[in-house]
């Protein structure tokens, strides 16, 4: 039994569907082969699940909620994402990946993105609609982002590093530069749109409008997904809420900080900003902290840091991504948060997160493992003193000698809460 299911043993029966990670339901469906009646429930969990990865949730419930956010943003990301993940399916079964992992959306959630963000950027950047041969590369590219993903896992993990976006990251960049190459983009309109990251290094006079700045901080979570909308943010926000309020904050103040930032780092005219371009890498840099490691006030000061830190990034790669007519993809921060969280590994890895659930879970067990280890570490002093007695040659006071009576007289209690285990759900 997980973390989550003993959390949640002795709640209503209908939390241990919808809530965290939603073990009742995970269990249930993990019984029955791929191949099967079941076999498309098991299919659409992994789709939903993959959806709501993409912001390190894993509940089908939230990934549902996100894709209808998705398809109300924009139709074509919505479809491109439920395709994507049907294509990273089969071919991490082709790949022999183990179950519980496809089941968690854990070898879709780049392809997600493959999914929504070559139907969205698409147009913008080649200045061309979409077409059969665009929706056939984006087939192909989220085939790839899986093989990417089992080769970067691997060599990341060696490290205990997760690959995080880096998968989408490469694998649309090709992509996009493939079809550039084979001649896709058009010539680009007079009338440059707002909407291009050019936009973001030009330098003209401009009055920051904060209404606008708050605005984007709410659009930084749609633009994730390269989603300009706020219907479409306001949703991935319930469905994320719904498994983790811890998490849901800790993105949201990430976008804000990184939308915030990019003031310092760009100049106007600050349409990107007030679209929320400049915040999206913010929100996954403070959500990867507040994810895989312990939650405490200081990793969470340490999030805010990574949401800074990745939109300085972004402030660097920017021109060198323009100069090559692409997007910056989340490569600002893939980049901030696997530094981060190396340098955790190496100063401090008991931060860290050995089995990532939802951070609510990672703090109830940090808090109880604590708890355990400080009773441990009395019990066994106490048995210490116990054991060692009076020494006849030296002076005890009447108080330490009545503190030597009391804890000699019941050492067995003490050995007996020594060697009892706890179950976490007690404690909890």
């Amino acid at each position: 039994m997980d973390k989550a299911s003993r959390f949640l043993e002795a709640k209503p029966w209908v939390l241990r569907w919808v809530a965290l990670d939603a073990p009742d339901l995970r269990d249930a469906l993990a019984k029955y082969p791929w191949v099967s009646l079941v076999g498309p429930l098991k299919v659409i969990e992994s789709v939903l699940r993959g959806i709501a990865q993409v912001m390190f949730v894993n509940n089908p419930l939230s990934g549902l909620i996100m894709l209808l956010g998705l398809l109300i943003g924009n139709l074509s990301a919505g479809v491109g994402a439920v395709a994507a993940s049907l294509v990273a399916i089969l071919v991490a079964k082709v790949l022999n990946f183990p179950d519980e992992v496809i089941s968690a959306g854990l070898t879709n959630f780049s392809p997600v993105l493959v999914g929504t963000v070559i139907p969205a950027l698409y147009p913008v950047f080649f200045h061309a609609p979409l077409s059969v041969p665009v929706w056939l590369y984006l087939l192909a590219t989220s085939a790839f982002s899986v093989v990417v993903f089992a080769g970067l896992g691997n060599l990341l993990g060696l490290h205990k590093i997760p690959a995080y976006t880096l998968p989408f990251n490469v694998a649309t960049s090709i992509t996009f530069l493939c079809m550039r190459a084979a001649g896709y983009a058009l010539p680009a309109p007079e009338a440059a749109t707002a909407s291009n990251d050019t936009s973001l290094l030009q330098g003209d006079e401009e009055e920051v409008e904060w209404d606008r700045v708050l605005m984007g901080t709410l659009l930084s979570v749609g633009q994730v997904w390269a989603v300009e909308s706020v219907p479409c943010s306001v949703l991935i926000l319930v469905g994320a809420f719904l498994c983790s309020p811890i998490l849901t904050l800790a993105c949201f103040l990430g976008g804000a900080i990184g939308t915030f930032t990019s003031l310092v780092v760009s100049s106007a005219p600050y349409s990107a900003v007030y679209s929320g371009v400049w915040g999206y890498n913010g929100f996954l840099a403070g959500g990867a902290i507040a994810f895989f490691m312990i939650p405490t006030g200081r990793n969470l000061f340490l999030a805010s840091v990574n949401a800074v830190f990745a939109t300085f990034i972004m402030a660097a790669l920017l021109p060198v991504f323009v100069a090559n007519q692409l997007p910056v993809f989340t490569f600002p921060f893939c980049l901030g948060s696997v530094l981060m969280l190396a340098a955790t590994i190496a100063a401090a890895p008991e931060n860290l997160v050995a089995s990532p659930s939802t951070p609510e879970l990672h703090l109830l067990h940090h808090h109880h493992q604590n708890h355990k280890q400080s009773n441990d570490k009395n019990i066994k002093m106490g048995v210490s003193e116990s054991e060692g007695g009076v020494d006849d040659n030296t002076f005890t006071s009447p108080a330490r000698e009545k503190r030597n009576v009391t804890i000699t007289s019941s050492p067995k209690p003490r050995l007996e809460r020594m060697n009892s285990t706890i179950p976490l759900v007690d404690t909890l």
